[in-house]
């Protein structure tokens, strides 16, 4: 794993999966185009949460990429565990299909609750898509604050001037997020924005 090589790496907060089964939602901030790949060392190699999913754009978004339109999507996301993301329909249930069937087949995944990376550093706005998830799948959330891989350069990263921690939170139960027979939009997005707050707390730290 180049990250342990070349990175200062911090993992914590691993004994707050202890007992948890799978399927699992992990829920990130997304600082970087190399969140995903820090998983392998967050989880640890022969975790029981393995494999873990996610979903991403399909090769032909990352054109403007450069020479990392190589390697990003395609076979390369595909051995990672991503999945092609269907965006665009604004409904939940077509948008998230992907993450259910997995979740629904026993999987364990990972989202960004944000949708998208941060553009400042800073937490972006929460979605509904997880408090969905979470509602229709009635499965744990596990937030994860990555502080952090934003802004970071290739010098920083292959002379080791930068130190990322990755803490892994105690899970969130479906109970606690979701109290209502009949939630709303705006009862997903506030669950949401649950997780994000526990998050931003840490990153705060």
């Amino acid at each position: 794993m180049l990250h342990k090589i070349f990175v200062k790496i911090e993992i914590r907060g691993r004994e707050n999966l202890k007992g948890l089964k799978k399927p699992v939602i992990f829920a990130s901030n997304h600082t970087s185009e190399l969140d995903v790949t820090i998983t392998p060392l967050m989880l640890g190699l022969f975790s029981r949460f393995y494999p873990l999913y996610y979903v991403s754009d399909p090769k032909d978004k990352f054109k403007s990429f450069g020479w990392r339109n190589y390697i990003y999507g395609g076979i390369f996301f595909n051995i990672l565990g991503g999945y092609p993301i269907h965006s665009g329909f604004h409904d939940y249930e077509i948008s998230l299909v992907t993450f259910i069937e997995l979740l629904e087949d026993g999987q364990s995944v990972f989202i960004f609750p944000e949708g998208k990376r941060t553009a400042d550093g800073k937490l972006g706005k929460a979605r509904g898509g997880l408090g969905f998830m979470v509602y229709e799948m009635e499965v744990p959330v596990v937030p994860v604050a990555i502080n952090t891989f934003y802004d970071i350069s290739w010098k920083k990263y292959f002379t080791r001037s930068r130190k990322v921690i990755v803490t892994i939170l105690p899970p969130i139960f479906p109970d606690k997020l979701i109290k209502t027979d009949t939630p709303t939009v705006e009862d997903y997005r506030h669950a949401t924005k649950e997780i994000l707050k526990r998050i931003d707390k840490e990153l705060a730290k």
